[in-house]
């Protein structure tokens, strides 16, 4: 109780007294000689006396009421108390739970999650993880599931792990539940948005980092909470891990299909090239078939009437006729051979010093009959300079040819991400010895890159 609530009382108590003292003192006063005889001066003090007595008791009816509010004020201020040390408490909580806020965005500035792809590929530092499925659509499953996963943890209140003996923050266990369960949804809150940032992030480059910055994330939630004896459980933070894995390989895998559509798009598109590329040959093979059948059959019908110093010009004639008529009749073949083979076609290794550098090249395939016009496009808008052309190899299974010096040269691809860009950074040595492996003999190719676009552009500017 507090000092001045006592004096308080003391006062109350002492201002009662001087009311009876005054009381009495006044209805005594009187003297016994004004009274006519003893039993009057009696009976009038015994009704004094009486009426003295019930304002003492009123009296003493005040003073309890007067006691009863002053306990009531007294507990007021003990609760007042109570509440101003339960109010520094909590404002403590909240102190240290903006540090935890702060600090957390402070390691979000700090997270590196925009490394260049091109720094990692171009040192042939990527490689392609072993899918945990075979479609996009089935990692998006599996993530579904760990997500559930992770929220059966959180509704089953298993996702943070409690301290095993009971305690309590200033003499109440309930106010030490209450901030328990606070710090608990500020972790878990905390956490997941900050694994989601990151997961959401996560490619080629940060994948590794990523898994270390979500377990960083996490050791650095439980020492803000240390005092508090609060931890992650280890299988919820695996199921971080495990929800990125998925990420980033279901990402990975989309861009995979994409791309193969993409290839396959293409390569109906080239098709449908190279198709209408052999109708057209097939119908010009079938025009100078017939042309150069109906000339020899005039020119032999010619001959038989002709004048004998004009037969050697006719024979001559009829000559030229027939290996122009052979030579249109092999083009036809070819180009329904070709037709029917889809397999058949050109491999062809190109470069481009003026747009990619030295030691880069392309390797591709075509199934034109004129597999130039395919590197003519190639070297169209696109690129600031013509392709130079160091081979141009036929092959009966070109797909297979393309696919194995892919294989090959797979560590030194300039893109590793994309992988229908073609381009490698390799010497020319390394793929002329590969080819020839492969077909077993010497190959025509040009080691040298004219690049004249280019250099006479270095001319022009005076580089």
């Amino acid at each position: 109780m507090q000092i001045d609530t006592i004096i308080f009382i003391l006062l109350g108590s002492a201002f009662t007294g001087l009311i009876v003292y005054f009381i009495v003192k006044t209805k005594y006063s009187k003297k016994l000689s004004n009274y006519n005889d003893l039993d009057e001066a009696l009976q009038e003090h015994t009704k004094i006396l009486e009426t003295t007595k019930n304002e003492v008791n009123e009296a003493e009816k005040e003073l309890r009421e007067l006691k009863t509010d002053t306990k009531e004020l007294v507990d007021l201020q003990n609760m007042a108390e109570e509440l101003t040390s339960t109010v520094q408490t909590r404002t403590n909580e909240i102190k240290k739970m903006q540090d935890t806020y702060d600090e957390l965005q402070q390691l979000k500035s700090e997270l590196d999650l925009y490394t260049r792809v091109e720094d990692f590929v171009d040192y042939g530092f990527y490689e392609e993880p072993e899918y945990l499925y075979e479609t996009s659509d089935r990692f998006t499953i599996e993530i579904k599931k760990v997500r559930e996963e992770q929220k059966n943890y959180i509704t089953t209140n298993i996702a943070i792990e409690l301290p095993d003996d009971e305690f309590s923050i200033d003499g109440s266990s309930k106010t030490a539940k209450s901030v328990l369960s606070g710090q608990v949804k500020m972790m878990l809150k905390t956490f997941n948005i900050e694994c989601d940032y990151l997961i959401g992030k996560v490619n080629i480059s940060n994948y590794d980092r990523t898994l270390d910055q979500i377990e960083k994330s996490a050791e650095k939630l439980e020492k803000l909470s240390m005092s508090l004896l609060l931890g992650f459980n280890t299988e919820y933070v695996k199921l971080k891990y495990k929800e990125c894995t998925l990420q980033y390989q279901y990402k990975l895998k989309k861009a995979e299909e994409i791309e193969e559509q993409r290839a396959i798009k293409e390569q109906m598109r080239e098709e449908e090239k190279a198709r209408r590329e052999y109708e057209k040959v097939l119908r010009d093979a079938e025009k100078e078939e017939k042309m150069y059948a109906d000339l020899l059959e005039k020119a032999k019908k010619e001959i038989e009437t002709a004048h004998d110093d004009d037969r050697a010009a006719l024979n001559a004639k009829i000559e030229l006729l027939e290996q122009q008529l052979t030579e249109a009749k092999e083009k036809e073949t070819r180009a329904k051979s070709m037709a029917e083979q889809t397999k058949r076609g050109h491999v062809y290794v190109i470069s481009n010093l003026g747009s990619f550098g030295e030691d880069v090249y392309k390797i591709g395939l075509t199934r034109r009959l004129e597999p130039l016009d395919r590197v003519k496009e190639l070297g169209d808008a696109s690129v600031p300079f013509q392709f130079d052309v160091h081979a141009m190899i036929y092959s009966e299974d070109a797909p297979a040819m393309e696919a194995t010096l892919h294989r090959e040269f797979d560590k030194y691809r300039v893109n590793a991400i994309n992988r229908r860009k073609e381009f490698f950074s390799v010497p020319l040595t390394d793929i002329k010895n590969k080819v020839e492996q492969l077909t077993g003999n010497d190959t025509d190719f040009k080691m040298t890159a004219v690049a004249e676009e280019y250099y006479e552009t270095l001319r022009l500017l005076g580089k």
